[in-house]
């Protein structure tokens, strides 16, 4: 397939992989020939085959005709080896196949994505694994295992990219842990700390202190102080940015230290600069950065870059009763590239929190989406 163009001649090779089609361009180009770009064959072309490569050769030059099998073999695996890096570099650094050159499973299964709340970049990507993958298989194969098998090709690429705070490394009565709570009001962090306080503290039988400091807000103490008597543990209310500090050096022999930060607005993150100051030279820490799943993903990805000055560890998600769809965690999750410590699904203490795991957010997500993409198909 060839056209002409006022300076270059431009020919397209089809074949079922990239190296033929690049092998069947040099035989009959021969080394100056100029490769343009590499892609998957349009649908309208797939009978000529699964890839297409273009080439361009200067149009005041005649067509070479093909290397003689004598001719300088070395210097054709060169050239070769150096097209096949140039294409291996345009794979990795694109984010999508080109549109049609998808399976309608795998179309179909994007656009659920999409729907869902998940960023278009991303559901793209996993869309594109997911399809490799599902193309890579032979078609018997595909046509027998149907949509279990796609869910289980697109479960695994996003199990992969996901990434979930390790399990509680206090093994002994001497070693030390410091869980600092940052996020938007209302997101529930006082609550969740004391889940947190009953199952990763209390239940091993360490040491606690619970520390709450909200220099603006004096009354905002009084809940944990509250549930901190209920529990038994000690407390201490920081109204001060001196008072917190003194606080922390004074209990820094506990076995966990829990730390509630105020709830700051978006407005009232300029106020937080003493405290992310401090905390960011604070050594050993694990800051979690607590959002509810209800709120949308734009919203979500908002609400984790205005609290980037915190320097979180970690994400933490509560509410996950209030909402039926968690393709905006799991979006927030790979586009923040920020592993995830805790789900929160009620108000129950402490019944209501699980460690974050990828079924979680598969059951809910990906199974849903499978059933609407086969059907779709």
């Amino acid at each position: 397939m060839e056209q002409g163009a006022a300076s270059v001649r431009i020919k397209s090779y089809f074949a079922s992989s990239v190296e033929q089609a690049i092998q069947e361009a040099r035989k009959d180009l021969g080394s100056e020939a100029m490769l343009i770009t590499s892609r998957r064959s349009s649908p309208q072309a797939q009978h000529l085959g699964a890839y297409e490569v273009v080439f361009g050769l200067p149009a005041n030059k005649p067509e070479p005709h093909p290397a003689p099998q004598q001719s300088d073999l070395s210097s054709e695996l060169q050239i070769l080896r150096s097209q096949l890096d140039d294409i291996k570099k345009t794979l990795q650094t694109s984010n999508a196949l080109p549109q049609g050159a998808m399976p309608p499973e795998i179309e179909a299964l994007y656009r659920d994505f999409i729907g869902c709340d998940l960023d278009s970049n991303v559901a793209r990507q996993i869309a594109d694994e997911t399809c490799t993958l599902w193309l890579a298989t032979p078609a018997q194969t595909r046509s027998l295992a149907g949509s279990k098998m796609l869910q289980e090709l697109a479960s695994g690429v996003i199990r992969k990219r996901l990434q979930f705070a390790p399990p509680s490394r206090i093994a002994g009565h001497d070693e030390r842990r410091t869980l600092i709570f940052a996020g938007p009001p209302g997101a529930g962090k006082t609550t969740t700390l004391t889940k947190i306080a009953i199952q990763e503290c209390l239940s091993q039988r360490m040491t606690v202190r619970i520390i709450s400091v909200d220099p603006q807000r004096v009354a905002a103490h009084e809940k944990l102080r509250i549930f901190a008597g209920i529990l038994g543990v000690g407390f201490t209310a920081a109204n001060s940015m001196q008072e917190f500090i003194e606080a922390v050096d004074e209990f820094r022999n506990k076995n966990c230290l829990l730390i509630d930060t105020p709830g700051y607005s978006a407005r009232e993150l300029d106020n937080a600069g003493d405290l992310t100051g401090f905390l960011a030279q604070l050594t050993p820490k694990e800051i979690h950065l607590v959002l509810p799943a209800s709120m949308k993903r734009g919203d979500l990805m908002r609400c984790i870059r205005q609290f980037d000055a915190f320097q979180p560890d970690y994400l933490l998600f509560t509410k996950l009763d209030e909402t039926d769809s968690r393709g905006a965690i799991l979006s927030a999750a790979l586009e923040a590239n920020k592993p995830l410590s805790f789900f929160a699904s009620g108000q129950g203490i402490p019944e209501n929190l699980e460690r974050a795991n990828p079924d979680a957010l598969l059951e809910s997500v990906l199974v849903r989406e499978l059933s609407n993409a086969t059907s779709a198909a």
